[in-house]
């Protein structure tokens, strides 16, 4: 047992510094702004200001230093994770979106400084992005970066993130079944934390076992997160404005299958990912830099299971 504590708190030491760097490096990644419209470059500081809990690029940088990528590509890999995965919340807080007021404590980057400059802010992260994750990819052999480059299309584009996006903005609200709203969580969520954990491993010395579990792992925490979001929508809190999905007809588990299916479906995604985790290779202190990506299970929740079990 003294163990198992010592190498979580090793592994959240790490963690902390890994989290310094890669703020640093959200911040400096976009070099310097000599000759770019003062409202975009405004917009670009914002957003490059508020990075958010950088928890995607400093599992991405682990990871990737794990399967013996170099430091700064490991890096560039990370960095371009969240570049992207920010940009997405940009155009999710538009109006034709999901019309959010706020993110990450502020107004949302659309209410500073107008949709066209926020559009082409976001615009700005995903060129960056993409070109941080060409350069992480570089050293890979040919063979790994053609299978790596695959992975990028396919979960970022019209079969993953950004057709997930466009299906979650359908109309949901004459029906849903629970297979439909996981499809969507999967495309729009469980895709980003693919190349979160598997990018990686495919770029560095990853093994067959190992990007397969890793990416079974991905959609499997992608998934719970999604469910546990659409519980929170239910009940509200933890930063969650309640009866969001359905004023403006988004999938919600809750609505497809009733919230103790839901629930129950939340914590069977986390005990399936669980084992998992348990199954990849190594002791399991070699894997603690996945943790941050097992989504955290709201009090009220873990707190009827415990009633129901007792």
């Amino acid at each position: 047992m003294s163990t198992m504590i010592e190498a979580t708190e090793w592994w959240e030491r790490r963690a902390g510094c890994a989290r310094a760097l890669m703020m640093e490096t959200f911040r400096q990644g976009m070099g310097k702004p000599a000759g770019m419209d003062r409202r975009l470059a405004a917009a670009i500081g914002d957003l490059l200001a508020r990075p958010g809990s950088l928890v995607r690029a400093v599992t991405t940088y682990l990871v990737g230093i794990e399967m013996g990528v170099t430091e700064i590509r490991s890096r560039a890999l990370a960095c371009g994770i969240e570049y992207l995965h920010t940009a997405s919340l940009v155009f999710d807080d538009l109006p034709a979106m999901d019309d959010a007021r706020q993110r990450r404590g502020m107004p949302a980057l659309h209410l500073l400084h107008g949709e066209g400059i926020a559009m082409l802010a976001a615009l700005a992260m995903v060129n960056r992005g993409y070109s941080l994750l060409w350069q992480g990819m570089g050293g890979a052999p040919a063979s790994r970066r053609e299978m790596a480059g695959e992975m990028v299309d396919r979960c970022l584009g019209t079969a993953g993130m950004i057709g997930g996006q466009a299906h979650d903005i359908g109309h949901w609200r004459d029906g849903q079944s629970a297979a439909e709203v996981s499809e969507v969580a999967a495309r729009k969520t469980g895709d980003l934390l693919r190349l979160t954990l598997v990018l990686p491993a495919l770029v560095g010395r990853g093994t067959p076992r190992e990007i397969r579990l890793l990416d079974r792992l991905a959609l499997l925490r992608g998934l719970a997160y999604q469910a546990a979001d659409d519980l929170k929508d239910v009940i509200g809190g933890a930063g969650k404005t309640a009866g969001r999905d359905a004023e403006l007809g988004r999938p919600n588990l809750v609505a497809a299958e009733g919230f103790d299916a839901a629930q129950a479906r939340m914590f069977r995604l986390l005990e399936v990912g669980d084992r998992v985790q348990a199954a990849l290779p190594g002791p399991p202190e070699r894997w603690g830099m996945l943790a941050p990506m097992r989504v955290t299970v709201p009090a009220i929740l873990t707190a009827q299971r415990q009633t129901a079990a007792s």
